[in-house]
């Protein structure tokens, strides 16, 4: 390698030669030779890009050497002053924490002298530009001084100015200036900035597209995203983050992974995924986000200067998945994480800040949720205090982002301690910063304004203050007018401004008239605003396990509603078109999608076909991301089939006849469940509790003053913990509920069992009424008629929704040719007790086949053969074990013979779309097949047998809680009977699980009043079974120690597939289980 000093110094002298007699022909062409030496030189040092900082400081001495020699006007300078500029830069970057910000003011020095230094109208010139403004990008990066940007953008802009037409680099310099204004946009949060960032981005694409370069198309893409991005934080139009996620997504497919950009474009689509999941808890977002967050943090190196960027944003998604899955070693990892990051970082980093306050958070959510050391909730306080203190002024969300935390953090440590000064300092911080010209638009106003109403409503308990309580309303009330906040913070807002409302109302002794309805009015209005937007909860693409996460948190919105609007003075009609609106989202969801299409067809069949293909995504299983991070998600293409769907509906809506499409019923088509048996949908909240009695010409209500939100929890709960209270439950629900409703619908006596004329009743329960059995309300010991039993027959539906949409359904002819009937006999279930007459009731099934003109089936009884077999069969009977999944309900389960590894679920019949041809009945004779033990999920209708209506199946008899093996086969011998003896048609179903229950009850009843007690009755022997009238019993606590399917058995008399017990039922109750769901 040349010696550099030899070099300046053969510059040196020609350049003074020339500095005197510029006309000198020799001294031009011993300067000439110097400089090539000297770009040779120059040109043999390696790259600052890829050397040591070493390297980089011989760059900038060579140069500035050089650059001192080179006399003023020669073109060469340009290239000097350059090169300079960007050494600089990289040294500055480069030394991290260490880095002098002298280096970066003279980087940007460099550039500012390299401009003029370039002959207008040559290429070098817009180069020159591009060069000053990236360097003032990068020193507003670090000081945030809006000059910087503002100058940036205008060098930018000439720039663009200057490019010739179909110049190859067009595409970059057009992303330069997207990126400056973007930057601009982040500072002044203006709308019209964010604009300005959008066209200048999309220019850079089209650009890039027109000129044929990918790399200028996905570079440019990158940065449309993240202006998307960007611009969604501070407009919440989810819109703009679905566009920037699906650009980016596409954008990745044509970035190599070993470029840089690959790992800065994956990086930014992990960030997006998270916000997502903030917005809509979409767990496939988290789920996402996280891998992408560890593939960037594999693919760069350990001393990647964005690396605590990366650290960083993996402990703050493990966090978001520690609160959504309650796994505490995720909060572990993300405060280690969040450590990690700012020891990796210089003091004045510029996301130290948010860092700092993001770790707090961590700690504080590992104290409340957990470790309640009280180290974590201190050390907490303090790191939001710091990073409080150290916040520009000028950053109003940085700042209102800290003192959300900072709030939370100290009603966290009162709600642990119970000092009240913590609740003074959080209303204090709280207060300072919304009167402190926070823009309206800003997402944290929501939380800060939901924050205060939070903090303050706490301190109104603890002192008895009720301007507190009054003024922590009006805070609820503008959080949920914040329109940039998330909807779940909107919602809950909504709903503890009614709340608020309510106490205000209990605290005065005796009001009047007025004074209530005025009350009632602004809790009805609070909560229809929670409810006009809760189904955005729960999107068509989203999984129905992360649907059901989010509505759980707001179960009972819809009764709520409904009753308040009650209160409120408003029509019975308006309150059930409420009612209907927040129950049953998931599976109203499902109907839409498998609603008939034939009408449609008739009249537009390409819209038709459209929709068909649209919904068969939709509804199809949903595709989970790889370990490794597939970026073509199964969620990605449904988003996109979402929107393609909702613009459908908006075409098809506009022609006439169409209106109504999809739409929620109207009153009008709400009655139209109603016809030819009316529907009773009983509401219940802590509000009050009424029966909407539904007739094909009115909608009537009646008020139930005497049955009880807290009454009817109460007894769901000692009902379950003692069986044997079951009787008493009964006459209160005769009491309180049924014999009132009956009554108002003139069923006002008992039938005689052989009386044509017998009424037929939908039950529609509300909320935990769920779990109790309207059905089977009355007083059946005084053979008094005084029961529902003994006065009407009973059906049960989810919602009138489902009733309606079961109606709108072609019923097949299913007596008019043979038929099919899968049969399942799980006599003998791996790892749970045998069931002797499982075979006995499908052997029973089995004879009277012919009668049915059905061809039994009996299927290899695994999942993948029962499922296989669904679609052709017109009767699925299953006789077996059935569990109830206290956690998720759409885990509930029939057990096949590899229900260890495989068990048949609600979610895998849900699945199921047998629409086209619809089986006529699904028989669950198993435990529990009607239940779902998640009260929050109660009105969501989340079991097996409402899974079968879904799949298409027509009718379903299933059980709300453990039946009696031998009893099971009494209530099937009697059902089939009946549709042997009338035909296979609706009113046969209903009528034939109502005989048999009646008979099963009088039989046992009969026993108990003649004073036999527990005396067994005589079970439905080997011979026996095919006879009529035979009552067979066998005791639930029954322990056979055989086991027939291997393995470990629990012994049990049961069908409950859990292989536990519940405490012995009076024997007069064994046929109270079974329900019938249909049309």
């Amino acid at each position: 390698m040349e010696n550099i000093a030899d070099i300046v110094e053969l510059i040196r002298q020609p350049a003074e030669v020339l500095s005197q007699h510029p006309d000198d022909l020799g001294a031009k062409k011993s300067l000439e030779k110097a400089i090539k030496a000297a770009k040779r030189a120059l040109e043999q040092l390696p790259s600052g890009l890829t050397g040591s900082l070493q390297d980089v400081d011989v760059i900038i001495e060579w140069n500035e050497q050089v650059l001192s020699v080179v006399p003023e006007k020669h073109a060469f300078r340009a290239t000097l002053l350059g090169d300079l500029s960007v050494a600089f830069y990289q040294r500055f970057s480069m030394m991290g924490s260490d880095g002098n910000v002298d280096d970066l003011n003279r980087a940007v020095q460099l550039a500012e002298e390299n401009v003029p230094a370039t002959r207008p109208g040559t290429e070098q010139r817009i180069f020159a530009l591009a060069n000053l403004n990236t360097m003032l990008q990068n020193r507003y990066d670090y000081t945030r001084d809006k000059k910087d940007i503002t100058r940036a953008i205008s060098v930018g802009e000439d720039a663009v100015l200057r490019i010739p037409e179909d110049w190859r680099y067009a595409a970059l310099i057009l992303r330069q200036l997207a990126i400056s204004r973007a930057k601009l946009f982040e500072h002044t949060h203006s709308l019209e900035d964010a604009q300005r960032a959008l066209e200048a981005a999309e220019s850079a694409v089209m650009k890039a597209e027109s000129l044929g370069d990918k790399a200028g198309v996905a570079l440019g893409s990158n940065t449309l995203a993240r202006i998307l991005g960007r611009r969604f934080e501070q407009t919440a139009n989810m819109e703009d983050l679905d566009r920037a996620v699906s650009v980016l997504t596409d954008t990745m497919k044509l970035i190599p992974k070993s470029m840089i950009d690959y790992v800065v474009g994956l990086s930014y689509l992990a960030t997006l995924l998270g916000i997502r999941f903030e917005q809509q808890g979409d767990v496939d977002d988290l789920t996402a986000s996280i891998s992408y967050t560890m593939s960037v943090l594999q693919l760069m190196s350990k001393d990647d200067s964005d690396r605590p960027v990366q650290l960083y944003n993996l402990a703050n998604r493990l966090a978001e998945r520690a609160q959504y899955t309650g796994i505490l070693s995720d909060l572990d990892d993300a405060v280690d994480y969040g450590q990690q990051a700012l020891h990796l970082v210089r003091p004045n980093h510029p996301e130290r800040t948010n860092w700092l306050r993001g770790l707090s958070q961590f700690l504080g959510m590992r104290f409340s949720m957990g470790s309640k050391n009280p180290d974590d909730i201190q050390q907490a306080i303090d790191l939001s205090r710091q990073a409080a203190k150290a916040v520009d002024h000028d950053d109003v969300g940085m700042r209102a982002a800290l003192v959300n935390v900072l709030s939370n953090l100290l009603k966290e440590k009162y709600d642990q301690y119970g000092e009240v000064s913590n609740l003074d300092e959080a209303i204090d911080v709280l207060g300072e910063v919304l009167s402190g010209g926070l823009p309206e638009t800003l997402p944290e106003r929501g939380y800060l304004e939901f924050g205060l109403g939070n903090v303050l409503h706490t301190r109104s308990h603890h002192t008895g203050d009720a301007t507190d309580l009054e003024t922590s309303r009006g805070a609820f009330q503008r959080a949920w007018d914040s329109r940039t906040a998330p909807l779940t913070i909107r919602i809950e807002a909504a709903v503890r401004a009614a709340e608020v409302a309510k106490e205000r109302l209990e605290s005065h002794d005796s009001p009047d008239a007025s004074l209530l309805l005025r009350y009632w009015t602004e809790i009805s209005s609070d909560l229809d605003h929670a409810l006009s937007v809760f189904h955005a909860l729960s999107p068509r693409h989203m999984q129905n396990v992360n649907k059901q996460q989010m509505l759980k948190r707001f179960a009972g919105l819809g009764a709520h509603a409904a009753a308040a609007a009650l209160s409120a003075g408003k029509e019975a009609s308006y309150a059930l078109q409420q009612l209907e609106l927040g129950r049953g989202v998931i599976s109203g969801l499902v109907l839409d999608l498998r609603t008939d299409l034939s009408f449609l067809r008739e009249t537009h069949s390409e819209w038709a076909d459209q929709l068909f293909s649209l919904r068969n995504m939709l509804d199809a299983g949903h595709t989970t991301l790889s370990p490794t991070g597939s970026l073509e998600s199964g969620t990605q293409a449904r988003r996109r089939a979402e929107k393609d769907f909702e613009s459908l509906l908006t075409k098809i809506r506009s022609k006439k006849g169409f209106e109504r499409f999809l739409l929620p019923p109207t009153v009008e088509q709400l009655m139209e469940a109603a016809d030819p048996d009316p529907a009773v949908v009983v509401n219940v909240s802590s509000f009050r509790c009424d029966a909407f009695i539904v007739e094909k010409h009115r909608i009537k209500l009646l008020e139930l003053p005497f049955l009880s939100l807290k009454d009817i929890q109460a007894y769901a709960k000692g009902l379950k913990d003692r069986p044997d209270l079951l009787s008493s439950v009964l006459e209160w629900l005769w009491t309180s509920a049924v014999h009132p409703i009956l009554d108002a619908l003139g069923f006002d006596r008992p039938l005689a069992v052989d009386e044509d004329s017998w009424p037929h009743i939908w039950w529609i329960p509300v909320g935990p009424l769920n779990s109790l059995p309207l059905h089977a309300a009355g007083y059946h010991n005084k053979h008094s008629g005084e029961t529902a039993l003994d006065r009407v027959m009973s059906s049960y539906s989810s919602s009138l929704k489902s009733l309606l949409a079961g109606r709108r359904q072609t019923m097949p002819q299913y007596g008019s040719g043979p038929i099919n009937a899968l049969l399942v006999s799980m006599k003998s279930t791996p790892y749970r007790s045998p069931l002797r007459y499982a075979e006995l009731e499908v052997a029973m099934l089995e004879k009277l086949c012919p009668a049915l003109n059905a061809t039994p089936i009996r299927p290899v009884q695994d999942k993948a053969n029962v499922l296989a077999q669904l679609s052709s069969c017109d009767i699925f009977h299953f006789a077996g074990h059935g569990t109830s999944n206290p956690l998720d309900p759409s885990q509930s389960a029939l057990l096949l013979s590899d229900w260890e590894k495989s068990p048949l679920t609600v979610e895998d019949l849900r699945n199921e779309k047998l629409q086209e041809k619809p089986p006529f009945l699904a028989y669950l004779s198993a435990c529990s097949t009607g239940a779902n033990e998640v009260l929050g999920l109660v009105d969501e209708g989340i079991h097996l047998g409402y899974a079968c209506q879904l799949a298409g199946f027509r009718h379903v008899v299933g059980t709300l809680w453990t039946v009696s093996d031998p009893f099971c086969v009494n209530v099937a011998q009697k059902f089939y009977e009946t549709i042997r003896n009338e035909g296979k048609t609706d009113t046969a179903v209903h009528r034939g699980l109502h005989l048999a229950l009646r008979e099963l009850r009088d039989v046992q009843v009969g026993a108990n009043t003649r004073g036999s007690g527990t005396d067994v009755i005589d079970a439905v022997g080997p011979g026996d079974e095919g006879k009529e009238g035979t009552i067979s019993r066998r005791d639930v606590n029954d322990n056979d120690d055989s086991n027939d399917g291997g393995g470990t058995a629990v012994s049990s008399g049961s069908r409950k597939g859990d292989g536990v017990d519940d405490e012995e039922p009076s024997m007069n109750s064994l046929w109270v289980p079974f329900v019938h769901f249909g049309v």
